[in-house]
């Protein structure tokens, strides 16, 4: 319910720049996790609070050993693609790479996810109730699905040109005018991806109320954590699956066409932040926590 949806420890590192603040984000992750969405999002008293960051402790040691070595192998190979032009064949093939990642990371937290609910109380499932209608209200304003097309591609846009000076530096005025035609082919569609954000999260809430109602054993808890889970993976609405392939398609598309505007000097900025990325990763790999 809160972390599989939240914590994303890859876009911790991206979300930084330098080392220090990486290894300092990194490590106290179930802290500012507990700090920032958890407690928010259920008012956690002092025994739930205790539970979940040893549980957190936990995937955070499984997560350096076992996925920070594919970020850095990842990063290593965005690096060396970089300074060429791209297909988007070779855009998907990292993209898939680097999602393969997050199935084990999702499963790391049934159990944990399981414990919890199960020492919720009915108080603090309305507490959810009340934080996601928030978090609803937050995204249609976000990404302006209650103002005009005109408006919601400029929110597209502007997430777009972010994402791509991260590595690139300043876009010139023909790539800015790209990107703004890539993200109005794009094919996006707000309200149904809005659907499917709702959808997840009304299941979540509808899990986590059968726990607090039934107090099944932790067995019986962790299985139905396991299905919720499952449904994050490969959403049970065909019609979504369909709609989220082809956008993946189109977004490799866009990101290889961008990409192959770029001069040379872009090119090897992207290759600096990439290194950059990568060697924050290692760092982080050989850190031993005292």
């Amino acid at each position: 319910m809160w972390l599989p949806l939240k914590l994303s420890f890859l876009t911790l590192l991206l979300a930084l720049s330098a080392c220090s603040m990486v290894v300092s984000g990194y490590n106290n992750a179930p802290n500012l996790f507990m700090f920032l969405w958890l407690n928010p999002h259920l008012d956690l008293n002092a025994t739930q609070e205790k539970q979940v960051l040893a549980d957190l402790q936990k995937v955070l040691q499984w997560h350096r050993r076992e996925q920070l070595p594919l970020y850095a192998k990842w990063l290593n190979q965005a690096q060396q693609l970089a300074p060429n032009d791209v297909s988007a064949d070779q855009v998907c093939a990292l993209i898939d790479e680097a999602t393969d990642s997050l199935e084990p990371l999702l499963m790391q937290f049934e159990e944990p996810t399981a414990r919890l609910a199960s020492s919720l109380t009915p108080a603090q499932i309305q507490v959810l109730r009340k934080k996601y209608t928030e978090d609803w209200k937050d995204y249609r304003k976000e990404w302006k699905l209650d103002g005009s097309k005109q408006a919601q591609l400029e929110v597209q846009t502007d997430k777009g040109q972010s994402n791509a000076e991260r590595f690139y530096g300043r876009l010139s005025p023909t790539q800015q005018k790209l990107l703004r035609q890539l993200a109005q082919n794009s094919g996006y569609e707000g309200e149904r991806t809005y659907a499917e954000r709702m959808r997840l999260q009304q299941d979540n809430l509808a899990v986590h109320e059968r726990i607090v109602q039934n107090r099944p054993a932790l067995d019986e808890a962790r299985a139905m954590v396991r299905e919720w889970l499952q449904s994050v993976l490969l959403t049970p609405n065909p019609s979504y699956a369909a709609y989220f392939k082809k956008r993946k398609r189109t977004n490799c598309e866009a990101s290889a066409q961008l990409h192959n505007t770029t001069t040379p000097e872009q090119r090897a900025r992207a290759v600096k932040v990439l290194k950059g990325y990568e060697d924050d990763v290692r760092s982080l790999m050989r850190y031993q926590p005292s």
